[in-house]
């Protein structure tokens, strides 16, 4: 594991905002990705989604999950330009959010600067038996630690590591339709 090293918070916030503006209108989430999670997943009560950029994971889960309150954060200022999103840095936690979501999904893992804490608060937000969907970057040009994506995950092991750390038991594990990603799935007891 390799986490990019920033000058300060305010750096790491400015870093977010920058790419955030630069891929505003960039799409990563696949949408056969989100209809792998509700072919496992039926009937959630509550959604949240880390690090939606624009909010096509919002717009991709409510289509398969109509009934659901879905919430996405994002650090950037233009979160409020998007609807059932919210302006967030996701290494910090909402006691209103401990315990309450069904569902958890993230392709931006790599942009946490402190993993350890991050996941950890990740696996607070699940309610008794909800379940983490981690989706890592498996394309080694992709998955590297570096200013706008600080976290590189090198094996599979601290994947593992992770979410033990975050109180979840892995499940399985799926990848998506281009091959680039590996989703993992966890469950919390």
């Amino acid at each position: 594991m390799k986490i990019y090293e920033y000058d300060s918070y305010d750096e790491y916030v400015s870093e977010q905002t920058r790419a955030n503006k630069i891929k505003l209108k960039n799409v990563w989430v696949d949408k056969s990705t989100i209809r792998q999670i509700a072919d496992r997943v039926k009937n959630p009560k509550s959604i949240i989604c880390h690090g939606t950029r624009n909010a096509a994971e919002q717009r991709f889960l409510k289509a398969e999950y109509p009934n659901a309150e879905i919430i996405g954060t994002e650090i950037s200022e233009t979160a409020t330009q998007f609807e059932m999103t919210v302006q967030h840095d996701f290494h910090e936690q909402k006691e209103e959010w401990v315990g309450k979501f069904d569902i958890l999904y993230s392709n931006s893992f790599d942009h946490a600067y402190d993993p350890w804490k991050c996941i950890r608060n990740w696996g607070d937000q699940l309610a008794p038996g909800g379940w983490m969907f981690l989706e890592i970057a498996s394309d080694p040009d992709v998955n590297r630690s570096k200013s706008t994506d600080p976290l590189q995950i090198d094996s599979e092991q601290e994947v593992m590591d992770l979410l033990e750390h975050a109180r979840v038991k892995y499940v399985n594990r799926f990848h998506n339709s281009k091959g680039s990603c590996t989703i993992y799935i966890a469950r919390k007891e």
